[in-house]
Formats: structure tokens, C-alpha cells, sequence
């Protein structure tokens, strides 16, 4: 047999052999959850399940996507709840609300230029803030699988202790965001997550500026999982 014929061969088993390793890995996860129903309050995720998490994420840079602003990082911690609402064989939707108890956002100095226009000025300072996003939902798939791809959207409100992008536009910003992640299960009733997320930030069009800001944020975070 020729070398090329060699890898036609090889290639026609490899196409074989991919579904079945497919459908043998989703059987695992069927047969998971048959097995663990009876004492998993976590990642088969069933009706009712409830979640409470922390994550920190982080963003370097600034897209430019809906928000003008850029050189401004962003430095986000999250307490999250989350109850699953519905659920198939291979997904679950979960309701999510988060409290914002830190963000920081690290922004140039500001100043203002001839015609009242705010200007960076050389030189960094930081910005606390606080805040809520009690509008969100999450979509898990591979329902009952140790590794759950998701993605989510979240939409809330964040209170800085100065303007937050520039000068004169204002303290107080409404955000949403939409991104997706994978939840890792190492235990049945505990997971980590790993994700993204795209933030817009803004104050709407309620203060003289409104340059809005994107970030591009990077999180990493833990949940608990329980059935009441």
C-alpha cells in the first residue's frame, strides 16, 4: 500500500471513530445523570438549583466597539447568585444577579481644553466604584457534563467616586454585557469559571459627555451549588 493510500485509510477510520467518541462521551454525561440525581445538587443543574459564586476579572485595553474611550483599565470583584429557571437533556438557563462590591477603573488625569472639551492629561489615577446587575441570564450546555460551556448577558448600574470616563460626564453609569466561558466541575456540588466578557459602560446620555467606555474583561471565579 502506497504512503498516500496509507493516509486516505487513516483518515476514513478517524472519520469513523470521531461520532463514536462523540456519542460515547455524551453517554457518559447521560449516564452521570441518571447516576447522581438522587445526591448531585450541582452540575446536572436540575430545576430549582441554586448558585452562589465569586469571580475577579480584569481588562487591559479598551475596543472600540459602542464606547470612544480608550486607555482605561478595568478591575472588576463579583458576587453572583444564579437559579436555574429550565432545563433540557443537554442545557440548562439559569437567572443571574450580581453585587459589584469593588470595581476600579485606572484612568488618565483630566483636564479640559479650550472649547470646555475634556482632555487626558499625563498621568494616571485611580477610580473606585460599587454596584449591581440584577438583570441577567446564563445558558450552560452539556448539562451534567464535567466541563459546561456557557454563555451569558448581564445589564446594572455602577457608582464611581469620580466621573467615570472623563470630566463632566458622570459619577453614576448603567452597563450590560455579554460574553461566554466554561464551567469546569471538580466537584459535583462545586465548580470554577473561566471566561470573557464584553462590558459597555455609560451614563446614558444623563450628563453633558457620554463618551462611553468598552472593556474587555477576563475573569476567573468559583460557585457553590445547592438544592433547597
Amino acid at each position: 500500500m502506497t504512503p498516500a493510500a496509507r493516509k486516505l485509510v487513516f483518515a476514513f477510520f478517524c472519520i469513523l471513530l470521531f461520532p463514536r467518541l462523540v456519542m460515547a462521551q455524551d453517554l457518559v454525561c447521560l449516564n452521570a445523570q441518571r447516576a447522581d440525581v438522587s445526591r448531585s445538587p450541582g452540575r446536572l443543574l436540575d430545576l430549582g438549583t441554586r448558585q452562589l459564586g465569586f469571580w475577579a476579572g480584569y481588562s487591559p485595553n479598551n475596543p472600540r466597539l459602542i464606547g470612544h474611550t480608550t486607555d482605561r483599565s478595568f478591575l472588576e470583584f463579583n458576587v453572583q447568585y444564579a437559579r436555574v429557571l429550565r432545563t433540557r437533556d443537554n442545557w440548562a438557563l439559569k437567572y443571574t444577579a450580581e453585587i459589584i462590591p469593588a470595581a476600579i477603573v485606572r484612568q488618565p488625569k483630566q483636564g479640559y481644553a479650550a472649547n470646555g472639551s475634556p482632555v487626558d492629561l499625563p498621568g494616571k489615577k485611580e477610580i473606585y466604584g460599587a454596584g449591581l446587575s440584577p438583570i441577567g441570564l446564563q445558558m450552560n450546555f452539556r448539562r451534567g457534563c464535567v466541563l459546561q460551556p456557557y454563555v451569558n448577558g448581564t445589564a446594572g448600574v455602577l457608582y464611581f467616586t469620580d466621573n467615570v470616563p472623563v470630566a463632566n460626564s458622570s459619577n453614576f453609569n448603567f452597563t450590560f454585557g455579554v460574553g461566554a466561558g466554561v464551567e469546569i466541575w471538580y466537584r459535583e456540588d462545586q465548580s470554577i469559571m473561566l471566561g470573557y466578557k464584553y462590558q459597555h459602560t455609560s451614563n446614558a446620555f444623563t450628563a453633558p459627555h457620554n463618551p462611553g467606555v468598552d472593556s474587555n474583561l477576563f475573569y476567573v471565579g468559583y460557585a457553590w451549588s445547592w438544592i433547597q
